[in-house]
């Protein structure tokens, strides 16, 4: 399996002219967890699925929580620098083409506002599924008409009612573009999910996903 500035992971090929999808997993979960969503809400779109750098419990996650599992702040400061080094160098050295389109999943939907945060210029967009927000008191950096989607579950046994809300509000208040959903599910992701994520990438870049590399 490739290994690249600390993490292990899989991807398509990465010639393609569109963002391609970071995908980041939940905890103990591994870079093969988000493989059939980007197969199946974005055919044929490039990704690059990452293995959280944490050992934790029968898989990875993308960073540390404390014994009652609320978020470690100072190992997930340390874990979304050591992810935007990642994606500068991918950029820098070619491994992809320009910033990517986050896909986190719970686990690492955090770790993915937590790098929008921390600088908002290192991805085209993001896909927040299940997020929690990393400083919900925080006033969030300009990112004028940045594209985010953000999905949570009513019945969703990790996340209260208000989590995936104060989230929108924040990157609202920053100026994104937030697209936000609620679906009738808990904490797994719901049937009509895959096909509300393709809908939103065909809607924010439809004329890229019409655009090939010269043969």
């Amino acid at each position: 399996m490739p290994h690249f500035q600390g993490f292990h992971y899989r991807a398509t090929p990465l010639t393609d002219t569109r963002p391609p999808l970071l995908l980041l997993h939940g905890s103990s979960r591994d870079e093969t967890e988000l493989l059939p969503l980007a197969e199946t809400a974005a055919t044929g779109w490039p990704y690059l699925s990452l293995r959280g750098p944490i050992p934790w419990e029968s898989g990875y996650a993308f960073f540390h929580r404390n014994p009652d599992r609320t978020l470690d702040q100072n190992d997930l400061a340390l874990q979304t620098e050591r992810l935007h080094t990642f994606i500068q160098a991918a950029i820098e050295t070619g491994l992809i083409a320009r910033p990517p389109i986050l896909l986190g999943f719970s686990n690492g939907a955090i770790i993915a506002a937590s790098l929008m945060i921390h600088d908002p210029d290192i991805t085209a967009a993001a896909i927040l599924i299940r997020p929690l927000s990393p400083d919900p008191d925080a006033i969030l950096p300009p990112m004028p008409a940045k594209p985010i989607l953000i999905l949570s579950g009513d019945r969703d046994d990790r996340r209260a009612p208000e989590d995936a809300i104060r989230v929108t509000e924040q990157f609202q208040a920053a100026g994104a573009d937030v697209t936000s959903h609620s679906s009738p599910t808990g904490h797994h992701l719901h049937d009509d999910e895959p096909a509300i994520i393709g809908q939103w990438l065909t809607s924010r870049f439809f004329p890229l996903a019409h655009t090939r590399p010269p043969l």
